[in-house]
C-alpha cells in the first residue's frame, strides 16, 4: 500500500477513475427508446417493476412503497405509464394497474431494455439524464432574447 501511494498519488498520478460512460455496451434500439421513450429514472424503474412480475397488479400505495417515493408521485407514474401504453387499468377501486404494453414492438423494446439494464444502470441512467438536460437546455433557449 505504501509503495502505491509513493508511485501513485505522491508522484502526482491521481488514481484511477471509472469513466462517466461506462464501458457497457448499449445497443442502438435500447438507446433509441431510453432517449425517446424513458424521461426519468423513476419512469423507468416502475415500468421495469411491472415488466419482471406481469401478473402483480399494483396501485399508487404498492408502487409508492417498492420505488421509495410519495404516494402522488407514483400516481402520475402510473397515469404516464398507462398514457404510454405500458400498462393498463385492471380495477378502479383502489385504482390498480398491470402490465399490458399496447403492442408487440413496445413489449420488444421493454424486453430488450429489461435485458440491457442489469449491467448497464450506469449507462442508462447518463442517457436518461443527458436527455433531460438537453430538453431543459432548449427550454431555456427558448426564452432566451437575440438579437436580430
Amino acid at each position: 500500500m505504501l509503495e502505491y501511494i509513493r508511485t501513485n498519488i505522491l508522484a502526482g498520478h491521481p488514481p484511477a477513475m471509472p469513466s462517466r460512460t461506462e464501458h457497457t455496451v448499449i445497443s442502438e434500439e435500447v438507446r433509441r427508446f431510453v432517449l425517446t421513450s424513458v424521461p426519468s429514472v423513476p419512469y423507468l424503474e416502475a415500468a421495469l417493476l411491472f415488466h419482471h412480475s406481469p401478473a402483480i397488479e399494483r396501485d399508487a400505495d404498492s408502487l409508492a412503497r417498492a420505488l421509495y417515493m410519495p404516494e402522488p408521485r407514483a400516481r402520475e407514474l402510473l397515469e404516464s405509464l398507462c398514457a404510454a401504453g405500458i400498462l393498463v387499468r385492471s380495477s378502479d377501486v383502489p385504482t390498480r394497474y398491470r402490465f399490458q404494453p399496447r403492442d408487440e414492438t413496445l413489449l420488444t423494446a421493454l424486453r430488450d431494455l429489461a435485458a440491457a439494464y442489469p449491467s448497464g444502470v450506469i449507462a442508462i441512467s447518463n442517457l436518461i439524464h443527458d436527455a433531460a438536460t438537453r430538453n431543459a437546455h432548449r427550454f431555456a433557449d427558448a426564452f432566451r432574447l437575440r438579437k436580430d
